[in-house]
């Protein structure tokens, strides 16, 4: 994620964003079972790994897996060097760079590589290239796992559909894919990864379906105010316009039990060199 000039990012970041990153976090979390990864690594965490997650933003996922996994080590790769804490767990690193330059590191770096949350910083054949470079970064055996959220949401209102359909044409209008999820099994296929699995859970957005749907549809909402301004310019509404439509939207998840899909896909890259490493989770 960032703003930097290379990166499509559609979401001013600033504190507000940083902390509803943290919240969505721990939704995605919540709804995949309380768990971080779906890649079958457990015992390999528990001995001891190097790990990398490309677009680590404020570093929730990595804070999380180094407190569960301290004989591991994480790397996390971000281009806005501001939203990473100060102080940091000692199993644990951040490299402030623009993945689109090139990912920094050596082949057959890391063991466990994961990247979550970017359909709204690359555009498709980006997102491919760093799917390519990540698999060169893999050791033997080592696994690539990929997590992304439909951006165009299912059982909308009048208002919501309006939004996201304007936010479908800007993504569209980038060369970005808002369904990006629905290809990432397709992608580590081409490039060679074996037994890819994937995981779909649909999370709600209305407080209608518990608190998961109330937090989820504020997390959405939120996300909207970040993007107000690319907005209102592709809408040509004003400033006050674009905000009216965006409460509109939050009203909405009241009435209205909308939800969308999130897709966790994995694959193992393959050695010739070595026989596959067992793996039980």
């Amino acid at each position: 994620m960032g703003n930097s000039g290379s990166v499509n990012y559609l979401v001013k970041v600033d504190e507000v964003q940083v902390d509803r990153i943290q919240k969505l976090h721990h939704i995605i979390k919540s709804c995949f079972n309380n768990t971080n990864y779906s890649a079958p690594i457990s015992k390999d965490l528990e001995r001891g790994i190097e790990v990398l997650d490309i677009g680590s933003g404020p570093g929730t996922w990595i804070f999380d897996m180094s407190s569960d996994y301290k004989k591991s080590k994480f790397t996390g790769i971000e281009i806005e060097s501001s939203i990473v804490p100060a102080i940091l767990p000692f199993n644990t690193r951040f490299i402030y760079h623009n993945v689109l330059d090139g990912i920094p590191f050596y082949p057959n770096s890391f063991d466990y590589i994961f990247m979550r949350s970017m359909v709204l910083c690359f555009n498709e054949s980006q997102y491919e290239q760093i799917i390519k470079e990540s698999i060169d970064l893999l050791k033997p055996n080592g696994y690539l796992e990929l997590c992304e959220g439909e951006v165009i949401f299912h059982n909308m209102g009048p208002i919501s559909r309006r939004i996201f359909y304007s936010m479908e044409k800007i993504l569209r209008n980038r060369s970005m894919n808002p369904l990006m999820c629905n290809r990432l099994h397709e992608f580590l296929a081409k490039h060679k990864l074996r037994h890819i699995q994937q995981e779909d859970v649909m999370i709600p957005l209305s407080p209608l379906n518990g608190k998961i749907g109330e937090l989820h549809g504020l997390n959405a909402y939120y996300s909207l105010y970040g993007m107000k301004d690319v907005l209102a310019k592709h809408m040509r509404l004003s400033k006050w316009e674009t905000e009216r439509l965006i409460e509109g939207f939050l009203d909405e998840t009241r009435t209205y039990q909308m939800y969308c899909k999130y897709t966790r896909v994995y694959g193992e890259i393959h050695s010739n060199s070595q026989q596959p490493i067992k793996k039980d989770r």
